[in-house]
């Protein structure tokens, strides 16, 4: 179960680092089933400013004011490489206004000016479902958030971010 502490710092990670950029782009995968969604902060001079998040479990897009979220993989539609790319497609350049974790489990939710809300399954007992970091190298050059098996959160953030 999501450490409430733990929960609230990662969150504040996240919105520290993503709120105000725009969904840029994506980088393909060694094989279906892993995505690498790049943002950017175009309009304002924060830093860092090149940032992705590494998505290895089901995810979707979902309309404005849904209120009944997955709790798992399980519940949720299984989608082919090309469904996953339009739903990134249709997110293109769209800023990110909030972004937020789930309350028992680090199921991502991201939430775009147009809406549309980009829903990160958190859960799993044995693998990472998804990462979030800066840079280029996709390792997180100073900001490492990651959902962990089991329903945790990891955080590596520069010393200086309370």
């Amino acid at each position: 179960m999501l450490d409430v502490g733990e929960k609230q710092f990662a969150e504040r990670a996240l919105q520290h680092l993503f709120i105000g950029s725009q969904l840029d782009g994506v980088k393909f995968g060694v094989g279906a089933g892993a995505i690498l969604i790049r943002f950017m902060h175009y309009t304002t001079n924060q830093e860092p400013d090149d940032l992705w998040i590494n998505i290895e479990s089901k995810w979707t897009v979902l309309p404005n004011g849904m209120k009944n979220y997955p709790s798992s993989e399980d519940e949720m539609e299984e989608l082919t490489e090309e469904e996953e790319y339009n739903l990134v497609f249709k997110l293109r350049r769209d800023k990110v206004v909030d972004i937020k974790l789930g309350n028992s489990v680090p199921h991502l939710f991201i939430v775009f000016q147009s809406g549309l809300t980009m829903f990160v399954n958190g859960h799993h007992n044995l693998y990472e479902c998804w990462q979030a970091g800066d840079g280029a190298g996709y390792t997180g050059e100073e900001w490492l958030i990651v959902a962990t098996p089991g329903d945790h959160i990891a955080t590596w953030v520069p010393d200086d971010f309370k």
